[in-house]
């Protein structure tokens, strides 16, 4: 077995890790917060992908206590996966054993499935709408469907899939909060970025996996800068794709002090369990 510090392992570990390495406190407010102090990033923050050509979606990763309100939906939907068979798509695709679900979309790197059972009961714990910032603004989007995307080796999902985000104007949408933040959209964060990709590059020299797409800071709150790493293309087309370990992230960057993430959650493409 490959070393533990590979890429998506350590997301988790550094995760966990940096949680503690911040002294921010982390209450929720319900109005426009401008700072990272009243973010409980546990219960607020979710990534955004392009799942697929037709399929953008509010994602939640499935069995990893790091990702918010994770073990909720956890629960949620490991009651309701057995009653359902909704493994039956890992496990026998193309079988004819009973299934409660239906195909959503198959056309992106998963296939996605929905079923009417899982998507009243995540309804009931998960917010009826969300802001959902791009790299040039943010728009509220109201949940409408609920649908899950499974595999052996990959990161088990749940998704929202949303509608009506205006990319022309609001730009590739990258993650989603339930309280509306003051986001800043600067035209250039060179420096920052530059800063931010010296200390990603120390942190990944001991990994085993990892691909070779640049983290990209596209907006701030203060001192938090808020990151991608994507090629917007796995989703879409995965056989041209080299983004192995998207990822969605902030990190804290003051004058002559070291860089700190904040916060970080992706997926694991690539498989590394499998591996």
């Amino acid at each position: 077995m490959k070393n533990i510090t590979g890429f998506f392992l350590s997301l988790l570990l550094i995760s966990c890790q940096q949680k503690n390495e911040t002294t921010l406190k982390t209450n929720i407010a319900p109005a426009k917060s401008d700072t990272l102090d009243k973010i409980d990033i546990d219960t607020t923050l979710f990534c955004v992908y392009d799942l697929s050509k037709t399929t953008t979606a509010i994602v939640v990763n499935l069995n990893d206590q790091n990702t918010g309100d994770g073990t909720a939906f956890d629960k949620v939907f490991n009651e309701i996966s057995s009653k359902d068979s909704l493994y039956n798509v890992v496990e026998a695709p193309k079988s004819n054993r009973s299934r409660n679900f239906e195909y959503y979309d198959t056309l992106g790197s998963y296939k996605l499935i929905r079923s009417k059972t899982l998507e009243d009961q995540i309804k009931k714990i998960a917010e009826k709408s969300y802001y959902v910032y791009g790299t040039k603004g943010f728009s509220k989007i109201t949940i409408n469907k609920v649908v899950c995307g499974l595999d052996e080796c990959r990161t088990n999902i749940i998704a929202f899939p949303i509608e009506n985000f205006d990319t022309a104007k609001n730009g590739k949408p990258i993650f989603c909060s339930k309280q509306l933040l003051k986001i800043n959209y600067q035209e250039s964060y060179f420096d920052i970025q530059k800063k931010v990709r010296d200390y990603d590059e120390e942190k990944s020299k001991d990994y085993d996996y990892k691909d070779d797409i640049k983290t990209k800071i596209f907006a701030n709150i203060g001192n938090a800068y808020f990151a991608y790493s994507d090629d917007f293309i796995w989703g879409r087309d995965p056989e041209n794709s080299k983004c192995s370990f998207p990822s969605r992230a902030i990190y804290i960057v003051k004058k002559n002090k070291p860089v700190k993430r904040f916060w970080i959650e992706g997926l694991d493409l690539f498989g590394i369990p499998c591996d």
